[in-house]
């Protein structure tokens, strides 16, 4: 049997909201309901990355919901083509969160994660404090969060992103060895180790060795120049794939939500 596939809208959680787009990808074999993961796209727009790790998840029996959060907006990605700030985006992501509550009995909706790349891993970041949990979420939350290359030398130095006193819910960081975006083979680790004990407990890392930004995109080599590269100063970083990267990156995300989003 095959997978069963919606092209979809939701409605953003904003004061006016937004129609976002997205891709729902229900598998077709298991029980009802199924545990799902919200996707979300890098500052570049939706890739076959999105859609790479969407297939994983299904074959895992982990429904997938890839929004399309720059078409509502009419901005065609990049630098200069992305919303302002990455917190006017977050009620894109639990108007996703909503969307998926109402797919019942298909989705489970005490089982839903999160995982972003670069922007959105930013977004899943944000997604994962009680702050922005508890401006957003309602009644709903969010059951584990994967954050990939998220830009980490801007947490507590850029007003509006915080990453500290975060949900009761698992997190697992995964960077880049060599993104030049935070200059630094052990940002990631550098970010847990600064949270109090009780917040760094929730958090798990794993850094990829020999891999820049956006290592998991198919078909990418190029460099992009951005105000968020070199730890803020700007200029260019490389963007390249990695097929055995991203095909273990693929299999590390199975394992965490297949993990965490069990059934209780």
């Amino acid at each position: 049997m095959r997978d069963i596939v919606h092209y979809v809208t939701f409605p953003s959680l904003h004061e006016k909201p937004l129609s976002i787009a997205a891709r729902l990808r229900i598998p077709a074999e298991g029980a009802s309901p199924v545990p799902a993961v919200v996707i979300l796209h890098g500052s570049a727009g939706p890739s076959d990355r999105e859609g790479g790790y969407a297939v994983e998840f299904n074959r895992a029996g982990i429904a997938t919901l890839e929004a399309d959060q720059w078409a509502a907006r009419n901005l065609e990605g990049g630098a200069d083509g992305r919303p302002r700030t990455v917190p006017e985006t977050l009620p894109d992501v639990f108007g996703a969160l909503t969307y998926l509550a109402g797919r019942q009995p298909k989705v489970d909706p005490a089982r839903v994660g999160l995982m972003g790349f670069s922007f959105g891993g930013i977004a899943t970041i944000l997604a994962s404090t009680k702050t922005y949990s508890a401006t957003f979420a309602r009644d709903l939350r969010f059951a584990a969060f994967m954050p990939c290359y998220p830009v980490c030398w801007m947490y507590g130095r850029v007003p509006g992103y915080e990453f500290r006193d975060l949900v009761d819910a698992p997190i697992f960081l995964l960077t880049a060895e060599l993104d030049q975006y935070d200059n630094d083979p052990g940002a990631g680790d550098k970010l847990v180790a600064s949270l109090p004990s009780s917040d760094r407990a929730r958090v798990s890392t794993m850094t990829m060795p020999g891999c820049h930004h956006g290592f998991d995109m198919p078909d990418t080599d190029m460099e992009v120049n951005d105000p968020s590269s070199n730890r803020g100063a700007g200029g260019t970083a490389i963007m390249r794939y990695n097929p055995p990267a991203a095909a273990e990156a693929h299999r590390q995300a199975v394992a965490f939500f297949l993990r965490t989003l069990a059934q209780r």
